[in-house]
Order: C-alpha cells, then structure tokens, then sequence
C-alpha cells in the first residue's frame, strides 16, 4: 500500500521540481538585460539544456563557440562558421567541418547552443574562426579526458593547446577571456 503513495509522491515531486527549474529559466531571460554585470562574480548564467531552454534564439557569427548535449551528461562543442559548417574535433582525432545537422547527429542534443553575452549576441575571440578553418583535415591524438572536443574549442579561442577535459573548465577559460557572463542561447537550426 505505500509503495503507490511513495510513486505519487515522487511523480508530483518531480513536476513541483520541473516547473521551478523552468521558472527559473524564464526568470533569468527576464532579468538578463536589467542586471549590471560584476566582474568579481563572472560565472555561466544559463547553461545550455534541451529541457529548459527559453524560446529565444540567438543568430551565431563566425568564430562563434556553439554545444550541444549529449546523453543530458555531457555536452560536445565546436566552432560555428556557417549553418552548414561547425568544426569540431571527433572521437577519431579528425577536426572536421560538418553542418549543424550533422553536429546534432548520433548525440541525444535537439539543439545547439552558442555562448552569448547578456544582450543575446555571440561572444566573438579575434582569430578564432581562422585557427578552426586552417585546423580543418588536421589530426589531433584524441582522448576523452585529455584530448577532447573542449580543449580543441578552447585552442581555437585562444591559440592555446592546452589541457580542457571538461565542459566546464572551456566555460571558466572562456569567462577569463571575455570578463563576462556566459548565457548559452539557442540556435534555430
């Protein structure tokens, strides 16, 4: 007899628990353009998510860094430089150029994401587009942990081959770069 009570409960948990994340998120859509930035407290305000995204949409650029998820655990990402171009770096150390389609493909991800500032638009790095292009047929030794899709992004950004196992960790180096905050948009692909 209580394990159907325990079911009930946990079902009307989880959607008390659903509909404050989404509340949340459209709370920080709201307060995204009104709130002054502090640059001690820089930090990712909107993570890219497939399941409480807002209806905006922000227009990558090139150069532009974009994700997407995968398996809701992890996420992949790349450099945008057209809708029928991300270069990424793939499981089998080939950095590529595939289309936004095809970024999405064979990942559990329904949309890609670009780091934007408050105001919507994409945070562009100076050189960026131009390392990913000239990477393009380049094999990198890829390994999930120290030689991965993030740490190919960030040499992209920065011009630094160096060590970025997490998605997380591209995201600091992204903030030190820029000194603002990162909100993850949607892309209308």
């Amino acid at each position: 007899m209580a394990l159907p009570l325990i079911a009930i409960a946990s079902v009307i948990g989880a959607g008390v628990a659903h509909e404050s994340r989404k509340t949340k998120y459209k709370n920080l859509e709201q307060l995204r353009l009104s709130k002054a930035t502090n640059s001690k407290n820089l930090t990712v305000v909107k993570s890219p998510s497939d399941n409480y995204s807002s209806d905006s949409y922000a227009e990558p650029l090139p150069g532009s860094l974009v994700c997407c998820e995968v398996f809701n655990l992890f996420d992949h990402s790349g450099i945008w430089i057209d809708q029928d171009t991300i270069i990424e770096l793939s499981s089998n150390g080939l950095v590529k150029a595939v289309s936004a389609n095809r970024f999405l493909a064979d990942r559990s991800g329904e949309n890609i994401f670009v780091a934007c500032n408050a105001k919507h638009q994409p945070i562009i790095v100076e050189g960026c587009e131009d390392r990913a292009v000239n990477s393009v047929f380049t094999y990198r030794e890829y390994d999930v942990l120290e030689n991965n899709c993030h740490r190919f992004a960030y040499y992209c950004l920065s011009n630094k081959d160096v060590k970025v196992s997490r998605f997380a960790r591209l995201n600091e180096l992204l903030i030190t770069m820029v000194e603002q905050n990162i909100y993850w948009d949607k892309v209308k692909v």
